[in-house]
């Protein structure tokens, strides 16, 4: 019904022929070879009743030329196909002119791409033309279609219900026409059996048998028939017709629900847009959607490209400098303090940490501000000075016998002594015997 021009109630004759080729090997192949429609030998319109009209008929070749993805000729193809990729099949390369592909990555391909890489996989390139990601380029068109169809939506809903209309009386004819046969073969089949001998039992019986089938198949098809009108039909009833004028006010609901199937939604962009030509702008980072609608119009879209995960998690220059400046009068915990209490964050959103302030410097070679007062020993020094351990420092530390700090109660100890307190330790050492004992180790 598709292809043969027979349903179309038209008898042809000579659509294919065969053609004959030798080898060199001196093989005759022989393969069948469709021939054009202004060279078939015969051809009768209106030769017998259709299925379908002629229009029909040819409307159908030539959805089916356009539906294909290899034809000679055509660049992109207009069948809707299964995907997660709405813009599959409708965009150009700015750079080769050829149909970008896709591509789908991840862990069980939910990811998917738009990719141009004719030019590398000919040899004539040793990069891909471009690859963007398709829920950048997707939602940037479904936002533009939405905005070009809102102050006609009803229109278009309108015009979308005369077509389930029409594509049901269409429907509804195809089983008119089964029924008619149907009845036909019951007619026939009864007046075979009345003019049949009723000597002739055997004859007599088949037709009989022939009748009763005609009939439960006339009844079957019957109730196919009716089941189909009150369950298949789309729009039959005036409350079905306000429910889809009701959808048809609210279509950005419709568009973004997730019952929404991805075919239903390429559909409805390939009843919109004809062709995109995506144009990549390395220097600034964008791409350039030129849509060309089915009305002739031509529109522009800009969408911006996210950057490289790299440049994304990578600290501001100003972030930088202020952890710099700070650097020099404040400590990394009061640095993380302050930046918090500025409501500055890191580039993943997140609050500063001393980690991330302790990276910062490292990574950027910013040098700490040392906090340690002129009057101030470090444990080593004293011990070094006294000629004692540094253990006998840490004790004297936990004793409270020297004065010690640390940082916001962390790093290194750092001791304040005074001329007098110097010479009493000096004293304990050298009357003590046990630290005599070790500060004579420490002397040899």
């Amino acid at each position: 019904m598709i292809r043969n021009p027979s349903y179309a109630g038209i008898y042809v004759f000579g659509r294919y022929q065969y053609r004959r080729r030798i080898t060199p090997q001196g093989e005759v192949h022989q393969r069948v070879q469709p021939v054009p429609k202004a060279d078939w030998r015969v051809h009768l319109p209106d030769h017998h009743e259709g299925y379908i009209t002629p229009e029909d008929f040819e409307r159908n070749q030539a959805r089916l030329a356009r539906n294909r993805t290899n034809g000679e000729g055509s660049v992109l193809s207009g069948a809707a196909r299964e995907g997660l990729a709405l813009l599959q099949g409708m965009l150009i390369c700015g750079c080769c002119g050829r149909a970008l592909t896709v591509r789908y990555q991840g862990n069980g391909g939910l990811y998917p791409l738009y990719l141009c890489n004719a030019r590398r996989r000919q040899g004539l390139a040793t990069t891909d033309c471009m690859s963007v990601r398709s829920d950048l380029l997707d939602n940037a068109i479904g936002e533009a279609m939405l905005a070009a169809l809102r102050p006609a939506e009803l229109e278009l809903a309108v015009t979308a219900l005369n077509e389930l209309e029409q594509r049901d009386h269409a429907i509804m004819r195809q089983w008119h026409m089964r029924i008619e046969r149907a009845e036909y073969e019951v007619a026939l089949a009864e007046r075979r059996y009345q003019e049949c001998d009723p000597a002739n039992r055997l004859v007599t019986g088949t037709l009989e048998r022939r009748w009763n089938d005609a009939m439960l198949r006339l009844e079957a098809i019957k109730t196919e028939a009716a089941q189909f009108q009150s369950q298949k039909a789309r729009v039959a009833t005036p409350e079905q017709k306000a429910e889809i004028l009701a959808l048809a006010r609210n279509l950005p609901r419709l568009w973004r629900a997730p019952a929404t199937p991805a075919k239903d939604r390429k559909r409805m962009l390939r009843l919109l847009i004809r062709d995109i030509t995506v144009e990549k702008l390395p220097a600034t980072r964008q791409v350039v959607l030129h849509v060309r609608w089915q009305g002739g119009t031509c529109t522009d879209t800009t969408v911006t490209l996210p950057k490289p995960v790299a440049d994304a998690v990578r600290y501001p220059t100003a972030t930088v400098e202020h952890v710099r400046k700070l650097s020099q009068h404040l400590s990394e915990p009061q640095i993380v303090a302050h930046l918090n209490q500025e409501g500055l964050r890191s580039p993943t959103g997140k609050s500063f940490t001393l980690a991330m302030v302790k990276w910062i410097r490292y990574r950027y070679g910013i040098a700490a501000t040392n906090f340690m007062r002129p009057d101030e020993l470090t444990v080593q020094q004293l011990a070094h000075r006294l000629g004692i351990s540094p253990h006998v420092v840490y004790y004297w530390i936990e004793r409270q016998v020297v004065h010690a700090r640390k940082l916001d109660g962390r790093g290194p100890w750092w001791i304040t002594l005074d001329p007098v307190k110097e010479q009493q330790l000096r004293d304990w050492v050298r009357t003590s015997g046990h630290l005599r004992g070790q500060h004579s180790h420490t002397q040899l």
